[in-house]
Parts: structure tokens; sequence; C-alpha cells
């Protein structure tokens, strides 16, 4: 019981130190009479994020791909239409939307949503898979291999950190996907083993 409780509590630390060395992005408003924009702000080293600005039907006006420290860009809302648009940043961690209705001459942010994605750390052929799960939805882990045939499933009820080690030392050379489902989203990472 000792064994299960200390790697419990070393898989939750990893999850956390992770977490914690993760950049969070951060939009700030900035209006005036002269001005309606937003700013957008990573502080340190996110990794690959993905910048996008949608309209209320999912049409890209803008689209970034950012992989640098300390990024800041000022977006001008000043053509855009009355309505409701979409800002969302996705990095390896987490994608992040954030609500903004444009009335006028005045923009405000009305909503922001964060959805965590899973964690995978690969050593020596082994997987270690971390999910936080704060709304305890039923997560399905599924591994299929290249010719989408099911090797491994389970599924998690009514938890908050879902984790498994897989274990692909033994496992034939082939090309296996990970297929995560938490409610109605599915993540989806690639194991190769050679």
């Amino acid at each position: 019981m000792k064994k299960v409780f200390r790697t419990a509590a070393m898989i939750a630390l990893m999850f956390g130190t992770m977490t914690a060395s993760a950049s969070e992005g951060k939009l700030s408003l900035i209006t005036n009479e002269n001005t309606k924009s937003v700013v957008f702000e990573l502080e340190a080293d996110a990794g690959k994020t993905t910048i996008k600005l949608l309209d209320k039907e999912s049409n890209v006006i803008y689209y970034e791909t950012v992989e640098k420290v300390g990024y800041a860009k000022k977006f001008d809302l000043q053509n855009l239409k009355d309505g409701q648009y979409y800002f969302l940043t996705d990095d390896s961690l987490r994608t992040t939307t954030y609500t903004i209705d444009v009335d006028g001459s005045s923009i405000s942010i009305l909503d922001k949503k964060e959805d965590t994605k899973p964690v995978y750390r690969k050593k020596e052929g082994v997987i270690y898979f971390n999910h936080l799960n704060l709304d305890k939805n039923k997560v399905n882990v599924d591994v299929f291999d290249s010719s989408n045939r099911l090797v491994f499933s389970q599924e998690w009820k009514d938890t908050m950190v879902v984790e498994k080690v897989f274990n692909f030392k033994t496992a034939f050379k082939d090309v296996y996907t990970v297929v995560v489902t938490d409610g109605k989203k599915s993540y989806y990472e690639t194991i190769s083993v050679k």
C-alpha cells in the first residue's frame, strides 16, 4: 500500500511540476475612445503555441503559431462588426478560449474557459500518462495499433487525476495511437515502437 501511495504521490508531483513550469498566456484589454484592441502576452517559453481569433461562425480571422520566449502582441479590433468573437490559444498542456464581445466602441471579455490536455512522458519504452479531470467526467483510454485493432482499453469514473503507465518495451514494432476521451473531447497521441 505504501508503494502505491508513493508512486501516486510522485506522479502527482511530476504533473504539478510540469504544469507549474508551463507558461499561461494572459489576455488584457486596452480600450479608450481611440483604441479598441486586446493585448496577448506569453511571459515565458510555452513551447509551440497556436493563436486564433474566430468569429461566431468559427471562421478564422487571425492565425499564428508562436515558439518564442516572451511574446506580446496587440490585436486591433477596430474593423470588426459588433458581436461575439473567440480568442483561442493552444499549447501542449491546455487550450484556453476567451469569449470577447464587441459592441460599438467598447469591447469586453465575457468568459475564459480552459481545457487541460493529457500529459505524456516517454522514457525508455515506457509511457507515463497523466490527465487532470477537474469535472470528474468519465474518461476512456484506448490504445490502437496501426491496423486499428484495440490493444488496450480502460475507463475511469469520478476520478480527478487519471494516470496510467504503459510499458511498450516488449510491444511489437508498430505505430500505436492512444485515444483519451474526456466527456465530449478526444485527445490523440502517437507512439512509435521501433
